[in-house]
């Protein structure tokens, strides 16, 4: 009787562990994204965006989806996070603008109010290993500060 109980303890044990919650840490990169951001540099195989075209960009996430705009052209999408993976990837699904249709492959990093990402070009089928870009990998390397509220 007092192994069935033992073993009865372990059973409920693990499926307690089984039914515990998801990490919360890909809600929390999610949530860390949510807002409007401004992209400080760009760099495109290896060659920087000129500043102005870099300043008219915007970047703005709400729950899973994001927009972005630059000189005037839009694109949204959803974005899907993994941060178990090192580095942390994103998936974005683009659903308007000049790519619709298509799948970009990144990895990002979040620092306080900054955040990095490198992209494959739309529809690649390689995602970025490292935040580097050059004419040969044609990786897009950015970085964001969330924007600054105006009241």
């Amino acid at each position: 009787m007092k192994a069935l109980s033992i073993a009865a303890g372990l059973l409920f044990v693990v499926v307690d562990v089984d039914a515990a919650p998801a990490p919360k840490e890909l809600k929390s990169d999610l949530s860390k994204l949510e807002g409007d951001w401004v992209f400080v540099s760009w760099e495109h195989a290896g060659v920087k965006l000129v500043e102005q075209a870099r300043e008219s960009a915007k970047w703005s996430v709400k729950g899973d989806k994001y927009k972005f705009e630059i000189q005037g052209i839009g694109e949204e999408g959803t974005l899907k996070l993994d941060s178990s993976k090192k580095p942390a990837t994103i998936d974005l699904a683009i659903t308007e603008g000049n790519d619709k249709g298509k799948s970009q492959l990144g990895i990002y990093k979040i620092e306080k109010d900054t955040i990095t990402f490198c992209f494959a070009r739309p529809d690649a089928r390689e995602r970025p290993t490292e935040f580097s870009t050059n004419a040969e990998n044609n990786q897009i390397l950015v970085t964001l500060k969330r924007a600054k509220r105006e009241d």
